[in-house]
């Protein structure tokens, strides 16, 4: 299996007159794409429709006209987003275009203090900034989550997939250890075969420990 690693820091001088800087904000149903335009003061943003990558391509070709109408050559476009539901095929894909993609790991992106709204375009100039931060080199601003191959995603799909089960398994047998537990039962483990009778006899000797219990109470009275 070949291994890639996200860089900690840009590997190219940031300069700004000449890069596009791009971020994409994505959900299920709506994607929102902002950018920094050299020559450009405005920061433009657009709502492609999601996962219509030509679509995108195109937009990205607008800005870089759009540049050269300000006086400004193109020479290198950068595109991010959070890692998340859609994973890295849209990383894949654009870098497939000649594209450079760095994909943000969201518990690493910095939250202002005392900000309660959230909206898709508010995330998006976060992510703007954050990218701008990290191209200038600046340390400590967010983690690049690497970008695998194709083969390499799917052959860790297995794993992925079982620890998911394995949680959805141990999940509600926690919740009837806890119920359990109310009633003086403790360390049934309900994934054995002979679940349900050992469960009986529990309750068989706990309601016996229970009668022993209170005769000994009664007696001492």
């Amino acid at each position: 299996m070949s291994e890639r690693f996200a860089p900690a820091t840009t590997e190219t001088a940031f300069e700004h007159d000449s890069t596009l800087v791009v971020a994409l904000e994505l959900s299920g149903k709506s994607w929102e794409v902002g950018a920094v335009v050299p020559g450009v003061t405005r920061r433009p943003h657009r709502r492609p429709h999601p996962r219509a990558m030509t679509d995108l391509l195109t937009q990205l070709e607008r800005w870089r006209a759009e540049a050269l109408k300000a006086g400004r050559t193109v020479r290198r476009v950068v595109v991010t987003y959070e890692a998340g539901r859609d994973g890295f095929w849209i990383a894949r894909y654009l870098r497939a275009n000649g594209i450079e993609v760095h994909v943000m790991h969201p518990a690493s992106i910095p939250v202002e203090r005392g900000r309660r709204a959230k909206t898709d375009r508010i995330d998006l100039d976060m992510l703007l900034r954050t990218l701008l931060a990290w191209l200038r080199g600046e340390p400590r601003v967010c983690s690049m989550v690497p970008i695998p191959e194709l083969t390499d995603e799917d052959m860790r799909r297995p794993e992925r997939e079982r620890e998911r089960l394995v949680s959805e398994r141990v999940a509600p047998e926690n919740r009837i250890g806890d119920l359990l537990c109310l009633h003086g039962i403790v360390g049934f483990k309900p994934r054995l075969k002979k679940a349900a009778e050992r469960l009986s006899n529990c309750v068989v000797s706990t309601a016996r420990r229970c009668r022993r219990n209170c005769r000994r109470s009664c007696a001492g009275c």
